[in-house]
């Protein structure tokens, strides 16, 4: 039972070093609305491809997963994932998402677009609610902070 519960962790870790080998980043953002007052908090974490730009030089494309929570008005709120594709140059960023949220206890779809210059930025997100039964819509403001993961093509 130890012997393969060590064989589990050693391919998990050879695997993650051999894709953040490249480099990356991890990033915490807040994004708020000020129309309509919601507000968010969201984990990220890409992955630098190395056919894409010179190493150490970009422009650069990150495929990523994002983990975040919404505050609604009406003091709901719900989790989100998404799977998105970041792309970086000279400190411009831009990018897609999809991915699914849980609201009420339904798992729901969602996109998003985003936009950006260094730590500020503007996202647009569209959520199909179901209590409404319609699709529900966030544009606002995105303050996040990116730690790069420096690695043989990602060395900001």
């Amino acid at each position: 039972m130890l012997i393969k519960n060590l064989r589990k962790y050693f391919w998990i870790f050879f695997l993650s070093t051999s894709i953040f080998a490249q480099g990356g980043y991890l990033g915490l953002s807040y994004e708020f609305d000020l129309k309509s007052k919601e507000k968010g908090y969201q984990l990220s974490l890409g992955v630098a491809l190395p056919s894409v730009g010179e190493p150490g030089m970009g422009p650069y494309i990150f495929p990523g997963v994002a983990l975040g929570k919404r505050y609604l008005k009406n003091k709901q709120s719900y989790i989100y994932t998404d799977i998105q594709i970041v792309g970086m140059a000279s400190g411009l960023w831009t990018g897609v998402g999809y991915g699914t949220a849980k609201i009420n206890e339904k798992r729901i779809k969602r996109r998003k677009l985003f936009l950006g210059w260094l730590a500020g930025g503007y996202v647009s997100e569209t959520v199909r609610a179901p209590s409404l039964e319609k699709q529900s819509s966030f544009s606002g403001l995105h303050l996040g902070f990116v730690f790069p993961l420096i690695g043989d093509h990602f060395q900001p």
